[in-house]
C-alpha cells in the first residue's frame, strides 16, 4: 500500500505510474524558447535510457510553451507546467508576467518529483543557463538529492548565460555529471566570442572548477523524428526539375529571423528554375509570418520553390540536399556536419542590446570544418543570398575529415547510464 502523502499528490496520472515501478525511473526536465535543438536534445537523450533500459520508466516535465507537433510523448508521459516560461514575446519571464505562478509552478514540480521518485533526473541546459528556472526547480532539486536521486545535467553547447555565478556553484553541487553534447572546439569559439576580458576568464574558471564532473560527449542527435509534417496540402508544390541544385530552407523551429524567410523567397526567383527550394518556415511561425511569407510565394514569378511549416524528417530533408541555407542552430548544424554540406549560414545574433554567442561561434566552426559562408542578418538581401547560393553550389564537394569522437554523444551517455545503474 502507498504512503498516505503520496497518494495526495495533485496529479492523478502519477499514481498510475507509481502501481508499476519499473527496475529504473528516469525523469527529464526542459525550458525550451520554442526551439528544435531543446527538444531533439531531450528525445535524444530519453531513446538512449528507452534502449539502454526498455523496461524502464521516463517521464518529462515541460516549462517552456508546448510544441504542439513534438514527438516527445512517444517515449514517456509529458507533464507541462503553468505560467510557460520560454516564449518569444518575453523569454526571461512567464507569459503571464513577473513571477507569475513562480510559486505554484515550483509545488508541481514538486510533486511530480514526490510521485515519481526517478532513480535519475536530468535537467536540459540548466544550471549552465536559463537562470529564472531556479525558482521552480530548488525545491525539486533539494528533494530529490535527499532522495538519494542521481542528479544529471546536459546541454548541447558549453554556453554560460546569466548575471550571476554564485547560484550557479551553490546548484551544481547537488549535480553528479554535467554533459555537453559537443566537441571542446565549441568552448574555445565562445571563448573568442566574448567580448570582456573578465568575462572570457570568469568563463574559463567555471570550466576549469567543474572540470571533474564535466564531460564533452560529442553531439548527440535523435534517432526518431523529433516533429510531426504540417504541410499544407492545398499549397501549391511545382515538381523538381531534373538536375537542378536542391536548397534546403531551415530556421530551426521558426523563433526568430523572420526575415531569413523573406529574403530566401525573394532570392530564389533570381537563382531561377536551376535551384529548387525547400523552404521550412518552422513549428513556431506565427500566423502572421505565415500570411506574409504565403503572400509573398505566391507573388514569385518562377515556380522552385515550395514552403512548409515544418517536416518530420529533418535530416532526410538535408541529406537529400545539395545546399543548406540556415540558422547556426544546434540541431541543424549538427546534422549539416553530419553529412557534409555545403551551407550557406546566417547565425542568430541576438536582439536589440541582447548578443548571444552560441550561434556566431558555431558559424566559424561550420566555416572551419565544411567551408560554410557566413553571412550576417544585417546586411542579407535577396542579392547578397543568391550570390552566396550561386557560390556555394559551384563549390567541389565537401571532403572535410571531422573526428569521429565528435558524435559519439550517445554512446558517451550510454557508458555513463551503464556505470550509474550497474548494468
Amino acid at each position: 500500500m502507498l504512503p498516505r502523502q503520496r497518494l495526495r499528490c495533485l496529479h492523478p496520472q502519477c499514481r498510475l505510474a507509481m502501481r508499476s515501478k519499473t527496475c529504473f525511473k528516469a525523469g527529464i526536465y526542459f525550458s525550451h524558447y520554442e526551439c528544435l535543438g531543446h527538444t531533439s536534445r531531450v528525445v535524444a537523450v530519453g531513446e538512449v535510457f528507452k534502449k539502454r533500459f526498455p523496461g524502464g520508466d521516463l517521464f518529462f516535465i515541460q516549462a517552456g510553451i508546448q510544441q504542439s507537433k513534438a514527438k516527445i510523448d512517444q517515449l514517456g508521459r509529458v507533464y507541462s507546467l503553468p505560467g510557460a516560461f520560454m516564449d518569444r514575446r518575453n523569454f526571461r519571464k512567464p507569459i503571464r508576467g513577473a513571477g507569475a505562478d513562480a510559486e505554484k509552478r515550483a509545488r508541481m514540480c514538486k510533486d511530480i518529483v514526490n510521485c515519481q521518485r526517478p532513480d535519475l533526473f536530468i535537467t536540459e541546459f540548466f544550471p549552465l543557463g536559463r537562470e529564472e528556472s531556479r525558482y521552480e526547480l530548488i525545491p525539486s532539486l533539494a528533494k530529490l538529492s535527499a532522495q538519494k536521486a542521481a542528479l544529471w545535467a546536459v546541454a548541447g553547447y558549453p554556453l554560460l548565460t546569466g548575471t550571476d555565478n554564485e547560484w550557479r556553484q551553490k546548484i551544481l553541487k547537488l549535480y553528479q555529471q554535467v554533459f555537453i553534447f559537443s566537441p571542446p572546439r565549441e568552448r574555445e569559439l565562445i571563448v573568442d566570442f566574448l567580448p570582456q576580458a573578465q568575462e572570457r576568464q570568469r568563463y574559463l574558471d567555471f570550466f576549469e572548477r567543474n572540470a571533474p564532473k564535466t564531460v564533452f560527449a560529442g553531439y548527440l542527435l535523435p534517432r526518431q523524428e523529433v516533429v510531426r509534417d504540417d504541410e499544407d496540402k492545398d499549397f501549391f508544390k511545382p515538381p523538381v526539375p531534373k538536375g537542378a541544385c536542391r536548397v534546403a530552407v531551415l530556421r530551426g523551429a521558426g523563433a526568430y529571423y523572420p526575415k531569413l524567410i523573406a529574403q530566401v523567397i525573394r532570392a530564389s526567383d533570381l537563382l531561377g528554375k536551376e535551384y529548387y527550394l525547400t523552404v521550412v518556415a518552422g513549428p513556431a511561425t506565427t500566423p502572421h509570418e505565415w500570411d506574409f511569407f504565403s503572400t509573398l510565394v505566391w507573388k514569385k514569378k518562377v515556380n522552385n520553390l515550395v514552403l512548409l511549416k515544418s517536416v518530420g524528417n529533418y535530416e532526410g530533408l538535408i541529406k537529400s540536399s545539395s545546399l543548406c541555407i540556415s540558422v547556426a542552430s544546434y540541431h541543424t548544424s549538427v546534422m549539416l556536419l553530419k553529412h557534409r554540406k555545403k551551407a550557406v549560414v546566417v547565425p542568430f545574433e541576438g536582439y536589440g542590446s541582447m548578443s548571444f554567442y552560441e550561434q556566431p561561434a558555431r558559424a566559424v566552426m561550420l566555416r572551419e570544418m565544411i567551408g560554410a559562408k557566413i553571412l550576417s542578418i544585417q546586411n542579407l538581401t535577396a542579392d547578397t543570398l543568391s550570390k552566396a547560393v550561386k557560390d556555394a553550389a559551384a563549390r567541389p564537394a565537401v571532403c572535410s575529415k571531422i573526428p569521429k569522437e565528435w558524435f559519439m554523444g550517445a554512446d558517451v551517455l550510454d557508458k555513463a547510464l551503464i556505470r550509474l545503474f550497474g548494468r
